[in-house]
This record gives structure tokens, sequence and C-alpha cells, in this order.
């Protein structure tokens, strides 16, 4: 259909007049529509008119373009139009679509990097990319999916490679690291003020480096996730491992966790320990406890009872905040040192995915310390009992490797593994600290091209690009995606649908939302062990304050802003993730029952219901519905 334009420009002119054949178009809204050259546009719309298809005419010494309706084969043009749509929209959509993560506070920009990078240059470590992707937003809230069959191609291309050659997998997890700290490296240099200051070219660089190195981080850092998070091929692959080991069926489940058990600390347990090693050097000063001891309990006791505010509600946080900065003249200077570089260190682990949730405060962290030395009376003998189980578990998994006399290759193979789930909190990271710097980036180019910064985070990298050089930008198209849209990539292709057109397509081809009251559900073994309890369906952050000790977490997928629900669960049973998910990872650094990929706990359970997890059969029993 293309061959018999002239060019590309000329039929996204007719694509874009027969779309709207009731309006009349002035040459620079065809321009910012088409995110294209106005001097462009003008040479291809002047020969539309000679060939009859656009007619022209001068309202208020202005040049007015539209559709020309009389013309003798405008019925039969309009009708392959329709149709050249309708078929391009079956091929890329008509597949079975697998949804991959459903997240409720997601970055369109940013998942834009990953997506694109999927489709386009994955193949070059992993050896294939995916063919088709799709992602739907209603504002901040994302779905992506995958071409089920693709995705599980992939991710068996991936095993075969793991198994030939675990050096391969000890690769991923260097270079997740070496461009996780590049990462961080390149954003750094993004100031935090005075970007107005910059040139456009200046502005612009510091864009495109930045992308440059989120690719390459990317095409290594998604490949623990590819290998498992979708149709458990690694999880598959160890349990055939074992099985070919002669190990019992029903010691399998048992076997997998310890084998895998990573050898060095995530950077999330690196961050607790920090914090309870300042937690011990309070409770060591007994002047600075008692100080922390008292302000704890008037604030439970008098303050909160006076105020009657809910606990752990955001009106309840902020009131403890607010009085915990009473604290920060009177904490002794070493103490308030060393949580300083505890804020300085960690403070955007909150900026997740969006500047909706903002950054800790270091309030926050005091406000946690305060919590920590006045809830356990002992820190110190905590923190060696906890490093105790650590180190019981690391003595059993060397036992085990020696009782199922694993092959040097084996062990690699496991450790590697292992090591996943220290890098992936690794490359989330460093994206964190990432999406957090440059968000003062485009708060600066939606200020110069007139958009607010959720709806830049609604353009593509091109778009962006004309937007700033050419001055080219269909706004009302870009606000139609914030409302709702779906985002499509392949190889060389990327684009946006958006409004009633987006919504039909996901509608006939993507949405299956159909989910049967069922009594049992199974998914996979996260961290070993068994409990019993109510569920709690926690997504975000204003979820938490329903969660009680003992309680059940459910979640779609949990994040690092969900730690402080996370520590109150008796177990963790979630929709999504393989066993690097952060699910998995931190249930087996706090040795709590974790069940994943369950796809749809959400969906069938309530607040309120009562299960039994038993996590080592990757298996959630409801007991009571409410």
């Amino acid at each position: 259909m293309k061959k018999l334009f002239k060019s590309q420009t000329s039929y996204d002119i007719i694509e874009l007049f027969i779309n709207n054949k009731q309006k009349d178009f002035y040459l620079t809204e065809i321009s910012k529509s088409l995110s294209k050259d106005t001097a462009n546009v003008s040479r291809e719309i002047d020969s539309l008119v000679k060939e009859g298809i656009v007619t022209m005419e001068i309202k208020k010494n202005k040049k007015y373009f539209h559709l020309n309706l009389s013309c003798d084969y405008m019925d039969d043009l309009v009708a392959i139009f329709k149709k050249q749509q309708q078929s391009e929209i079956k091929g890329r959509f008509d597949r079975e679509w697998l949804l991959g993560e459903e997240i409720v506070n997601a970055n369109p920009w940013f998942m834009t990097l990953p997506f694109y990078c999927f489709t386009n240059q994955f193949q070059n470590p992993s050896g294939r990319t995916y063919k088709h992707l799709a992602s739907m937003y209603k504002g901040y809230y994302l779905k992506f999916y995958f071409d089920k069959q693709d995705s599980f191609e992939v991710a068996e291309n991936l095993i075969n490679k793991f198994f030939k050659k675990p050096e391969f997998m000890e690769e991923v997890n260097d270079k997740i690291r070496y461009w996780g700290d590049k990462l961080i490296e390149t954003v750094d240099k993004i100031p935090e003020s005075n970007l107005h200051r910059l040139s456009v070219k200046d502005l612009w660089a510091l864009y495109q480096v930045h992308e440059d190195v989120h690719f390459e981080y990317y095409q290594w850092g998604w490949i623990p996730a590819a290998a498992d998070m979708f149709h458990n091929n690694l999880t598959n692959k160890g349990k055939e491992i074992l099985k070919d080991l002669k190990v019992p069926q029903s010691k399998i489940e048992e076997y997998l966790p310890i084998v895998t058990q990573p050898i060095e600390e995530s950077l999330i347990k690196q961050e607790d320990d920090n914090l309870m090693k300042i937690g011990i050097k309070v409770q060591k000063n007994k002047q600075q406890y008692e100080l922390f001891k008292e302000l704890f309990r008037k604030f439970k006791e008098e303050d909160v009872k006076y105020l009657g505010l809910y606990t752990h509600s955001l009106v309840y946080e902020e009131k403890f905040e607010a009085i915990v900065r009473s604290l920060t003249d009177k904490i002794d200077a070493d103490i308030l040192n060393d949580l300083q570089n505890h804020y300085t260190k960690y403070f955007f682990t909150k900026f997740i995915y969006t500047e909706e949730q903002g950054v800790y405060s270091f309030e926050h962290y005091l406000k946690t310390l305060v919590r920590l030395v006045s809830g356990d009376s002992d820190l110190d003998a905590s923190f060696k009992r906890q490093e105790q189980e650590l180190e019981n578990i690391q003595t059993r998994k060397k036992q085990l490797i020696k009782e199922l006399k694993l092959s040097k290759n084996l062990i690699r193979f496991f450790d590697a593994w292992g090591d996943f789930m220290v890098t992936k909190i690794y490359r989330r990271s460093a994206q964190l600290f990432a999406l957090y710097k440059t968000t003062f980036l485009l708060t600066e180019i939606s200020e110069r091209i007139g958009l607010s910064l959720k709806e830049v985070r609604f353009m593509t990298s091109s778009e962006i690009k004309n937007a700033l050089f050419n001055k080219t930008l269909d706004k009302d198209e870009i606000k139609k995606r914030v409302k709702y849209s779906l985002y499509y990539t392949a190889k060389d292709t990327e684009v946006y649908y958006s409004g009633d057109q987006a919504q039909k397509i996901v509608e006939k081809y993507i949405e299956t939302d159909d989910h049967e009251e069922v009594s049992e559900l199974n998914g996979q073994c996260g961290c070993r062990g068994r409990a019993k309890g109510i569920v709690k369906i926690v997504n975000v952050m204003a979820d938490m304050q329903k969660m009680k000790e003992g309680d059940i977490l459910v979640s779609i997928s949990t994040q690092p802003d969900l730690l402080p629900a996370m520590k109150k669960a008796a177990a963790f049973v979630t929709d999504q993730g393989g066993v690097t998910s952060h699910a998995a990872i931190v249930a087996r650094e706090t040795n709590t029952p974790c069940v994943i990929a369950t796809r749809n706990a959400t969906k069938v359970l309530k607040d309120g219901d009562e299960v039994e997890v038993y996590a080592d059969k990757g298996l959630v029993k409801v007991i009571k519905r409410v």
C-alpha cells in the first residue's frame, strides 16, 4: 500500500486526513500531528493538492487543507486505507498474549527503554530478541504482554545457553554489576537545578547518553528475568537436574532453594543490616537508648491516643515524622552521622517508578530507627541470630552439594543462578537512581515543550527530539495517551495507539479477565515453609496500613517500598515473578514462606480471607472466605 505513494510523509498525510475526514488542517498543525518537518510536509501536500486528493482554501490569510471527498476514487482510497489499518493491527495483535507484569504506578517513558530493547537489541547477549511486545496504560497503571509462545522460546534459548556454558551466567552477573555502576555514573552527571541554562543540544546530549547506557544495561539485566519469570523455565530446568541426580520427587522443592541460595547478600539485606547496626549502636548507649524509647512510648501511648490516628495510616506516619524531628538535636554526633550517610545512600529507593512516589526523607529513616530500637530490646542478639541462620543455610548448601555429588559445572550453574537474585536487586537499585535523576531532565524538557511531566512520559524518544529541535508536537495525541493508550514494539517498530482505538484493540485481541472462584492456588516455591493467616492485598504503600503481624501478604509483585509490610507477614504470595523476584529474594533473606507466580492470587483472594500457605509445594489453600 505504501508503495503507491511517493513517500512515507505523503502516506502519513493521507492517513491523517482519512482519519479526520471532516477536519480542516493548517500546515503547521499537520506537521505537529505527524511530528515531521514543516518544509517536507509542505512539499508533499502541494503534490497531493495537484493530484486532487486534498483541497486547499484560504481563511483569514491562512491556508487550510482538507480531504477532497468529491475525488472520483476517494471511496476506494478510504476503503483501502481502512483495510490496510485493520490488516496491520491484526498482524500485530492477533496472537496469544501472556501478561508479563502488572504495575500500578509505572513510568511509560522509562518502560519504553526495556520494551524497545527486548524487540531490537536483546539478541546481542541472549541470542534472540522478542518478536512482539504490547503494553496498556490507564494513566500510570500498566499491564505489559509478551507473545506467549515467543516468550517461552526466548526463555528456552537462554536455559540452553546457561546449561551448556555456566560461565555465560557468570558473565551476565558481571555485566549487570558493570553496567549498573556505569548507569549510576552517567545519570549522576545530570544537574538537579539550573537545567534551563543548558542549550537544547546539551540537554539532548544528557538524554541520549543515558538512553544509550540504559539500553546496554537492560539487554544484560533482563536475562535472569527472561529465563524464569513467565514460564518457570529455569526453575523447571533445576528440578529436571535434581530429578536426573535421583533426588526423590518429594525432596525436589526442598532442595532447589538450598542449592540456589545466594552466597552474597543483596542490597536489600545490606540496607537492613546497616540500619540494624546503627540501632545496635543506639542500644549500647544507655542515654540514647532511653531517649529513643521514651519518644516512641509517648507517641504511641499519648499522642496517638489523643489524636485518634489509625496505626500506619498516612496521617499517622506524617505525624510520627514530625515528632521524631525533635530528636535531631539530641542524637550523638556519630549516630547522627551514620544515619545521614544511610539516608544519602538509600533515599532514592522509594522512587518506584514515578514522581508520585517521591523519595524518602531523612525523617523516614529516623522514624524507622526509632521503631527498630524500641521494638526489639536486643538488636545485637537478633542480628547475630539472623547471621547464624544464613550461615546455617550455607552450611546446609555445602552438605547438599556433597551429598548430591554435583559436578563443577553444576556447582557453577547453581551458584550463578543464586547470584541472579543478588544482581536483580543491583539492577533495580541502579535503575531507581536513574529514574530519580532523569526526572530533573524530563521536567526541564516538559517546560520547554509546553507539556506536563506526566505527559512527556507518554512520548517516545523520537517525539521528544522532534519537539525539542523541530518544534513538531501533537499535544492532543499525547493527552489522549495519558488517559488510555497501547504501546506496541517489534523489530524497527514503535507505535502508540490511543483512546477508543487502543481500547478496542485491547478488548479484541489482548484482555481476558475471567477469574473463577477456586479453593487452591498453585505457584512456585520462593522460600520454603508453612504459614496460616488472614489475607491482606498489598500493592502500594497506602495498602500497608492494613497489615498486622502474622497476616499473609498477597501482592501482584512486591517492591522495596513495601518492605515494612513484608516484615510483618507470616508469608508472601504473589501473582508474578520467578525465583529471582523481589518477593523471593526478601523471603530467602528473612526466612519467610513464599509462593510466587500464582498468576491470579490478587484476583481470586480478598482482604480477610483465611488461607494456609504450603510454600514447599507452591500451594495456597483457602480455608475461609469473607
